[in-house]
């Protein structure tokens, strides 16, 4: 399945903004809290707090910028495999370290669900990005470096409560 690079960046890019958009609207229909469907990532949280609406903006740019600094170099599937492990590292050690405050202030509940949520979406999209590089898949690279921006935009270091 051949995509154009225009349609992963500006399809991307659109996808990413809805996504983020998300932190308006998910509080709207479950009654102004955060629900295990809408996890709301601290990065954009606290990018909210600070600069209103422009962070919605952050996920969909730091998405263009890769695709425009990486996706023509022939290791662009290396570096979305890197990527994805480095995150998925990372929001690892942000769930261990976490735990004990999403218990507490989400409940058991929503934090097994989100940290799931993490975990599949981190694992499939770790799956994809090994068959792009075994592969040497275009389609799948860009796939998976849509997936991770998604992820980030949605559930990758979600909010559980730690803030005061």
């Amino acid at each position: 399945m051949e995509v154009s690079k225009d349609h992963w960046r500006h399809g991307g890019a659109a996808l990413l903004f809805g996504v983020s958009s998300l932190i308006f609207a998910g509080p709207v229909f479950t009654g102004g809290v955060m629900s295990v469907w809408v996890p709301m990532p601290i990065h954009l949280v606290v990018l909210a707090w600070t600069t209103l609406v422009l962070f919605v903006f952050l996920t969909p740019g730091l998405y263009l910028l890769t695709l425009k600094f990486a996706a023509n170099s022939r290791h662009f599937p290396i570096v979305v495999l890197g990527l994805i492990t480095a995150v998925a590292t990372l929001n690892s050690l942000y769930f261990y370290g976490s735990w004990e405050y999403g218990t507490r202030y989400q409940g058991i509940f929503h934090t097994q669900v989100v940290a799931s949520e993490n975990t599949i979406g981190f694992a499939v999209a770790l799956l994809i990005s090994v068959w792009g590089v075994v592969r040497k898949s275009p389609f799948a690279t860009y796939l998976a470096n849509l997936l991770l921006f998604v992820l980030l935009s949605w559930c990758a270091f979600p909010y559980l409560g730690e803030f005061p």
